[in-house]
Order: structure tokens, then sequence, then C-alpha cells
């Protein structure tokens, strides 16, 4: 369903940014054994088809109201790329939950949006670079002096093309990026100390 070429981890911050899930509906999958993570580093790391599973059910009207077992076939099916879990099965290019009435979820435009925006991801995250020569270290844009997180901000009030003509150096792509980059949120970690000035 999803492209072989995209492979990668994710954590569950990621996850729930590139997904739309909240960190809550995900820890409450995880917790009541509705799907699964693997482990990498000593945390849970999650893959492209877990996305999609996530991206689905937060776009559906329908994810609200599947009980837990339904969820649970839901994941096995796109996870582990089955034809038929429970009473889901796939077709061609949309899944099937049966019953009296079947429900039919067309799944292309679902699978492209969720490539779409994991490509993006991947592919900004590569251009992110932080040396302390620049802006002190603060991540900025490959071959750049341009702050993604300042981008990011920017990009929450401004549309995408006043930022492209006041940074010519980026591209739309990068400016979505930068979306994500701060919808993530600061790494753990201390906070930089402010600096004190010391009267000699």
């Amino acid at each position: 369903m999803v492209s072989e070429s995209l492979v990668a981890d994710f954590t569950l911050k990621e996850t729930s940014v590139l997904s739309g899930a909240t960190e809550k509906a995900i820890r409450h999958a995880l917790a009541s054994r509705v799907v699964r993570a693997s482990r990498s580093g000593g945390r849970r790391t999650f893959g492209p088809k877990d996305v999609v599973y996530f991206f689905l059910l937060n776009e559906l009207p329908l994810g609200v109201g599947l009980d837990k077992s339904l969820r649970k076939e839901l994941f096995d099916l796109l996870a582990a790329d089955k034809e038929r879990a429970g009473r889901w099965r796939r077709e061609a290019h949309r899944l099937v939950l049966e019953g009296e009435v079947p429900v039919v979820l067309p799944t292309d435009e679902v699978v492209k949006r969720v490539e779409e925006r994991v490509g993006t991801f991947l592919r900004g995250r590569s251009r992110v670079v932080s040396r302390p020569e620049i802006l002190g270290g603060e991540p900025v844009f490959e071959g750049t002096r341009v702050s993604v997180r300042f981008v990011g901000e920017r990009a929450r009030k401004e549309t995408t093309a006043a930022l492209l003509e006041d940074y010519p150096a980026l591209a739309a792509e990068d400016v979505e990026f930068a979306r994500m980059f701060v919808a993530l949120g600061r790494p753990p970690g201390r906070p930089k100390k402010k600096l004190k000035f010391v009267r000699g």
C-alpha cells in the first residue's frame, strides 16, 4: 500500500505530526494494545504504514465509531500488508469492512497524502544543519543562514508565497517542513543559559 522506498522510523511525536492524530490517541492505542510499535534505542518507533493507520482513523468520521477489535484488525491489515484481517479485507485501491452494509474506504488519496508528508519530512530533515558558527547552533537549512524554526513560526501566520518572496533560497517544500519542525517542539534537554552581564 505504501511505497516500498519509504523506509523510516518515526518517534511518537513525529508520528503525531505526520498523521494528525494526537499523541494522547497514539499512547492510548499502544496502552490498549490496538497497535504495536518497534523499539529502537529504548524508545518506541513507528513506520510509514503506522502513519497511514493513524492518518486514516483521524481523517475518517468512521474512525471514531470503530470498536477496539475493529481498530486492531485494521492495524493488523495495514501493518502486515495482509489481504484480510477479521472483518476487514483489502481490494485493489480500497479497504472493505464487511457487515450487513459493507463500508468501503478508498485508500489511494490517503496513501498519497501520507507519502507526500513523509517524503517532505524526510527530505526536509536531511537539509537541516546545526553548527555553532551559524546562528549559535540554531538549526538552519543547509547552504543558508535561514532558521528553520523562524520560518516555521512565520508560516503559522503568513502564506507560503510571502515567505518564498522573503527567502528565495527556499522552496515551498521547505516551508511545509518548517511547519512540521515547529509542531514537533524543541527537543528535550537543558535550556540554554541566559547570558549574565557582570560588572568588572
